[in-house]
């Protein structure tokens, strides 16, 4: 970069207004300030991050993901007290299981679901291909060949803590450029939840009263079920479930039910309803 040089002459003296010797100090401040790239990775792929201190604590970093000069970016913010420490706590959320690259991102301290989750990429003959998204943290994402994702499309939906939002795991296969739901792998790997769901539901009769609190898991309970359901095609289920609850809600909760089940889509994948990282 060449050297700025103004005299007091060039300044004073009208050949430079204030407003252009002002552009070129906030160009020079922010190619001061400007974060330098580290390495994360070199092999299969070239990894890299930049990293920005935020003002409320930690570090914001952009991850990059390289095919040749073109990175493809992951979002995330580190906790962490020093530069130092968020390159090291950064190396380590980026993680290498053939053919298969995940890289950590976070959103900080939020309770939301997607607060933490993993990018995948697939990497053959030196190349990376996003595959898409997915709720967790790695290794727990990946078990025998396929990947672990969360249903979080209903958050918010019931107006009820974030805890008790309707969800269920998702069951992913590589389809070669991107993920396909593993539809009964997807109703199989939930059957625990399914039961205990369905333990909770059956305790509460035709004219129960209940608390607020009360009211908020059995309709956590049932929707969760009902739209694991719905969204793995088991159309029996479904029925006998809504026919059940037909018996204990008034007509405006079940309003609120069919209109959380209006929005799940049979064996849609997360990347329609989701940001990327």
């Amino acid at each position: 970069m060449r050297d700025l040089k103004l005299n007091h002459q060039q300044v004073n003296g009208g050949n430079m207004s204030k407003a252009v010797l002002l552009s070129m100090i906030m160009v020079l401040a922010a190619l001061t300030t400007h974060a330098a790239e580290i390495a994360l990775l070199e092999t299969p792929v070239k990894v890299t991050a930049s990293l920005n201190a935020r003002d409320e604590g930690g570090y914001a970093a952009q991850i990059g993901v390289h095919n040749g000069p073109i990175a493809q970016l992951v979002s995330t913010v580190v906790s962490a007290s020093t530069q130092t420490e968020a390159e090291r706590l950064l190396r380590k959320q980026v993680l290498w299981r053939a053919p298969y690259l995940f890289v950590h991102s976070s959103c900080g301290h939020g309770r939301n679901l997607r607060c933490e989750g993993e990018t995948v990429f697939k990497v053959a003959e030196g190349a990376a291909m996003r595959l898409g998204d997915v709720i967790g943290t790695a290794p727990a994402v990946y078990s025998q060949g396929q990947f672990l994702d969360v249903y979080d499309k209903l958050e918010g939906q019931l107006r009820v803590a974030p805890e008790l939002t309707p969800r269920f795991v998702i069951v992913l296969d590589d389809a070669g450029r991107q993920f396909a739901v593993n539809a009964a792998a997807t109703w199989s790997g939930n059957a625990d939840t399914w039961r205990v769901h369905t333990g909770r539901l059956a305790v509460t009769r035709p004219g129960s009263t209940w608390s607020e609190s009360e009211l908020s898991e059995y309709l956590y309970a049932l929707v969760s079920n009902a739209a694991l359901a719905r969204y793995c095609n088991r159309h029996n289920e479904l029925q006998q479930l809504l026919n059940d609850a037909q018996r204990v809600l008034s007509a405006g909760q079940l309003r609120t039910v069919a209109d959380a089940l209006s929005k799940v889509a049979p064996l849609e994948l997360p990347r329609t309803w989701r940001r990327p990282y």
